[in-house]
């Protein structure tokens, strides 16, 4: 656990001084958001109904952007190999980055909800069963996107091959999103919505751990 955080907030303070990842993610968020919402008219109920799928699509390409950069300081700087001298097994390096990833998307995630919420009139009220969504989300998308991440973290062209890879896996976890996202913007009952929770969940774990096992494997191969 103790690598696992070092590595995580190592990570996250490179980025954060290094800051154009950062930027370049925000500024994707804002000008996809603000065009998506120019193109289907100032009326607000279709804005309303587009709302959650403009949302998880927007977060979808932005968690892809921040997962090539996931492994990309190891990369430049040679350092890759170093993490997998270290004793031990290697699955400290896949929860560290994928840690490092979830600190980054949750706040860009929230600050996407709320851009959402100004310019497609999406309701705030229920903004703790939201977060739980983004959280569960983001979750899934992040373990397989870290797992790709290190795989092709060697060759070139990785920022091309990454979301050929990923999208056809994290398509459910984006459909399942966006239904939950809807279903809290309509107003239904959480006993409804809870449907789309536990099927994240489970996709969460069974990504997570598959992620988790195949890792030292693929990195080590």
């Amino acid at each position: 656990m103790r690598r696992v955080v070092l590595l995580a907030l190592r990570d996250l303070r490179l980025e954060v001084r290094d800051r154009a990842g950062l930027l370049s993610i925000l500024a994707f968020f804002a000008v996809m958001l603000f065009i998506m919402a120019l193109a289907l008219g100032p009326e607000e109920e279709p804005l309303r109904r587009a709302a959650p799928g403009v949302l998880w699509v927007a977060l979808a390409f932005g968690s892809t952007l921040l997962s090539t950069r996931a492994f990309a300081l190891e990369v430049e700087e040679g350092t890759l190999d170093d993490l997998l001298l270290a004793p031990g097994g290697k699955e400290w390096i896949y929860f560290g980055k994928l840690l490092f990833q979830m600190l980054l998307l949750l706040p860009l995630a929230a600050l996407a909800l709320l851009m959402a919420a100004g310019l497609f009139y999406l309701p705030l009220e229920r903004l703790f069963p939201l977060f739980l969504t983004l959280v569960l989300g983001v979750l899934g998308y992040a373990s397989v996107a870290t797992f790709y991440a290190g795989l092709l973290a060697r060759l070139r062209g990785r920022e091309v091959l990454l979301p050929l890879l990923l999208f056809s896996l994290v398509v459910p976890v984006v459909l399942a999103s966006v239904r939950a996202t809807t279903g809290l913007a309509e107003g239904l009952p959480v006993a409804e919505i809870s449907d789309w929770w536990q099927l994240l969940l489970v996709f969460d774990v069974v990504y997570l751990t598959a992620s988790a096992l195949l890792f030292p494997v693929v990195m080590e191969g």
